[in-house]
């Protein structure tokens, strides 16, 4: 759902065009702006009263979209529970426990190989309640909350898991095998694939084209190199409302996140956010009653210097995949605001009524996605 800034917008006092001087090639979201591509032109003379910028339409609320997590359940479940219900650690009077037993500190990973991302650290002689193994018992998982953890700069996951290799056993019982994405590979396959709908439209009466639909198709036609992937990104437009555009995102094979982690700062970077981002508060519904869990999170606000005294605010809600992070749901309206002189005045911020909204949702993809089915 990634797609190009190629803002451009049209200047109230002149009529002419400037290229946005961020035209990042990976900034994610077909932010067409309206005015520019849309060929909006503005004689001096039709420069509207400014305006309030919070008179002016927000995105719709996330909960108009994504439906509730107890509206569905797993796949094949007949039961009530909308979610899939783990194996429970059976009973013991002694349940099992691992050591960490290697000579210096034990690395705990997102999954159960050493591909996977480093979490946190255990020191030697540390103990742990084991919460599952991986299938072919060569990997455990534990909790990263207990003292004596070093969490990792930048990582906020509360499970992880830890080489058999290096612990030693106490206690007895058995342990539930627990499914990590990619069962113990990479979490995102070499040939990925997706494809999202696009819904764009311009309330504005300076605006040639109100309203264009689009695609936005994502593929992998290279090899992995360093363990990313370059995911390539197509935009294209329903009868050529504006250009086609394309990028690439280099995302991490086995966690899921993108290389750059601008996400963290910028809301229309989060396509990839890497693997299990946040819980489900919701689902967003699919074909055939299928519906795909998700994580939400917003309203957010980017500000963008488009340059000549313009610059364009964002404000939207995205939804991701808790298994795999990826992006699946997003919408933001954008705004433009002047701060300038023009024709005797001095202009802060000043808001002319300007408004592109954008919906983007998810068709299809080959990823492994927590879907879930209507009940």
């Amino acid at each position: 759902m990634n797609g190009k800034i190629l803002s451009s917008a049209s200047r109230f006092t002149t009529g002419q065009t400037v290229r946005n001087a961020r035209s990042a090639a990976f900034l994610l979201l077909l932010l067409v702006t309206v005015l520019v591509a849309g060929g909006c032109t503005a004689a001096a003379a039709t420069v509207p009263a400014a305006a309030d910028i919070t008179d002016a339409a927000l995105p719709p609320a996330i909960t108009a979209v994504i439906e509730p997590l107890d509206a569905y359940q797993a796949p094949g479940d007949d039961t009530k529970s909308p979610l899939p219900t783990p194996t429970a650690t059976p009973d013991t009077d002694e349940p099992l426990r691992i050591v960490i037993a290697s000579q210096v500190r034990a690395n705990l990973r997102s999954g159960p190989a050493t591909t996977f991302d480093i979490v946190a650290k255990a020191n030697p002689g540390l103990a742990f309640d084991v919460i599952g193994r991986s299938e072919d018992g060569k990997w455990y998982q534990v909790a990263t909350t207990v003292a004596g953890i070093t969490p990792v700069e930048g990582q906020t996951a509360d499970k992880g898991w830890v080489a058999a290799e290096l612990v030693r056993i106490a206690g007895e019982g058995d342990v539930p095998v627990v499914a990590a994405a990619g069962d113990g590979g990479p979490l995102l396959k070499p040939d990925l694939s997706a494809e999202w709908a696009v819904n764009w439209t311009c309330d504005s009466e300076r605006c040639q084209i109100k309203e264009c639909a689009a695609e936005v198709k994502a593929v992998v036609n290279r090899a992995a190199s360093g363990g990313y992937l370059p995911i390539e990104h197509t935009v294209t437009w329903d009868d050529a409302c504006f250009s086609t555009d394309a990028w690439t995102f280099d995302v991490n094979q086995s966690s899921g996140e993108e290389r750059t982690g601008e996400a963290e700062q910028n809301f229309l970077y989060g396509y990839w956010l890497g693997a299990e981002p946040g819980d489900p508060t919701g689902v967003l519904p699919l074909a055939d009653g299928e519906g795909v869990e998700v994580y939400c999170t917003g309203p957010h606000t980017v500000e963008i210097e488009e340059g000549a005294g313009w610059t364009t605010v964002y404000q939207g809600n995205t939804c991701h995949d808790v298994n795999t992070g990826m992006l699946v749901y997003m919408n933001y309206t954008k705004r433009w605001l002047f701060t300038g002189d023009y024709d005797g005045k001095t202009y802060a911020r000043a808001f002319f009524g300007d408004i592109e909204q954008l919906e983007q949702r998810l068709v299809t993809a080959n990823t492994p996605l927590a879907l879930v089915e209507k009940k």
